[in-house]
């Protein structure tokens, strides 16, 4: 970080730290760290991937191109203190031949599960996984355990622990066609021993195109898969499925959760803290003016919301890039990319546990500074506060291009707690990339993203 960029910084902390009283309520002050360096090996380390350690710190995962010929995985962990504890620059997750790619990660007690897309297999890629407890010790096998080689190609994997010390992958797989690609799933012990036929299993086969699975466990023994469904070029669906933690159906089918007519692509999925969930997605019109819509499923499979979903913003322009999480009384909370102005600025909505919005139709300011805001990402801090991060592009003028990250801290009633428009996270030269936020522990968060201010990029953390 630059002289300059320190001096700002420590200003807006000074001037931060003093309480001012607005509307019977007060400004929260700012306190945050300086930018903690998890990785800064040669040439690029992109894409972290980031679950909280149960004691205050973080596990760090990343997609490695320091050997300048093949991307690999590297992990760090951070504790409570802002200190690495393992090697320096990461230990190695996977350094098989070719590419390892799209990490996914979960933490169970005290060892972390991760799995990626993997190309050491140069005719096709592969599912693999790995573990790595708190210590730094590799668990199972050299660069993992293969999930899934079928000579087909499988990608877009999502991960969720099962409970049990292990976890349940899902992917996309081309094994019965490259055009239209099925949904398969494997469960792997906690000893990296796969639990269901070599290979997985297919979710639900069907005629139609299967992408980016979701998994997200219902909390009563099971677990949901949703999913974009594509049938045609202009039916574009929502789909979800409830399994058991051994793979049996807990309904007949699928459930339709967008409209039957239109596309609608992008789901977000949070468990509703009563064995459902609640899924949010993107409609599409002409992709011109895009809106975002919501439903919540009962475990049994039915809406309890309007049965086309509940609009979270219908505004001319596109809304898109949401991320969402639990308000903690059984609604959520989603902010989002809004191009209703001439330059996308963030947005908001709070949706009570009834489908019903608090705050103001199509959603409220959270950020409206000059330039871009994009890629949003929020988490619950503690009981009704909730933080976060984005993508900024406010000093971004003429021919040169300058982006920062920036956040806001934000409670139930939707107030900004912190500065008009967000306090910056990050100035550092060079390109920053979407920034990662995590819970940790009493009101205490980690932002975490890549930036290559010294390289082609570098991994990089800020606590809270």
């Amino acid at each position: 970080m630059d002289s300059q960029n320190t001096f700002f910084r420590l200003s807006r902390l000074l001037i931060a730290s003093i309480l001012i009283p607005l509307s019977g309520a007060c400004v929260l002050f700012r306190t945050a760290s300086a930018e903690i360096p998890v990785s800064t090996a040669v040439d690029g380390q992109f894409l972290p991937w980031v679950v909280d350690d149960g004691d205050g710190g973080v596990v760090v995962m990343w997609e490695d191109y320091r050997t300048g010929k093949d991307w690999d995985v590297y992990a760090q962990h951070i504790d409570s203190t802002g200190k690495t504890r393992w090697a320096e620059n990461g230990v190695a997750i996977c350094k098989a031949d070719r590419n390892q790619r799209r990490l996914r990660m979960i933490r169970h007690d005290r060892h972390a599960i991760v799995v990626w897309n993997d190309r050491r297999n140069r005719s096709n890629w592969d599912i693999y996984a790995q573990a790595i407890n708190l210590n730094g010790e590799i668990l199972w096998q050299i660069d993992g355990i293969p999930i899934c080689t079928n000579t087909a190609d499988q990608s877009t994997q999502a991960i969720m622990s099962d409970g049990e010390g292990g976890a349940i992958c899902v992917w996309e797989d081309e094994r019965r066609s490259s055009e239209f690609q099925d949904l398969y799933i494997q469960r792997i012990t906690a000893e990296g021993k796969p639990m269901w036929e070599p290979n997985g299993i297919p979710v639900f086969p069907s005629e139609s195109l299967q992408s980016d699975p979701i998994l997200v466990a219902d909390g009563i023994g099971g677990f949901y898969v949703v999913w974009w469904d594509v049938i045609g070029y202009d039916a574009w669906h929502i789909m979800a499925y409830r399994l058991r933690l051994d793979a049996k159906p807990l309904w007949d089918a699928p459930l339709l959760i967008s409209p039957t007519d239109g596309m609608q692509g992008e789901p977000r999925v949070i468990p509703d803290g009563e064995g459902g969930i609640i899924v949010l997605w993107q409609v599409y019109e002409n992709f011109i003016n895009d809106q975002l819509y919501a439903q919540r499923i009962s475990p049994d499979g039915n809406k309890l919301w309007q049965e086309m979903g509940v609009p979270i913003c219908t505004t001319e322009g596109i809304q898109k890039h949401a991320s969402v999480t639990s308000d903690g009384n059984g609604g959520f909370i989603v902010v989002w990319r809004d191009e209703r102005d001439i330059y996308s600025d963030l947005y908001m909505q709070r949706v009570r546990a009834d489908g019903t919005p608090s705050w103001e139709q199509d959603g409220i300011p959270l950020c409206m500074a000059g330039g871009h805001q994009d890629k949003p990402s929020i988490v619950k801090t503690e009981n009704g506060q909730f933080f976060v991060a984005w993508l900024d592009y406010r000093e971004d003028f003429g021919e040169e291009s300058r982006d920062a990250i920036y956040g806001q801290l934000i409670d139930l009633e939707g107030k900004s707690l912190w500065d008009e428009n967000g306090a910056a996270i990050s100035t550092s030269k060079g390109e920053h990339y979407p920034p990662f936020v995590v819970s940790v522990e009493n009101g205490k968060w980690m932002v975490v993203w890549s930036n290559t201010q010294e390289d082609n990029g570098d991994i990089y953390l800020e606590r809270f």
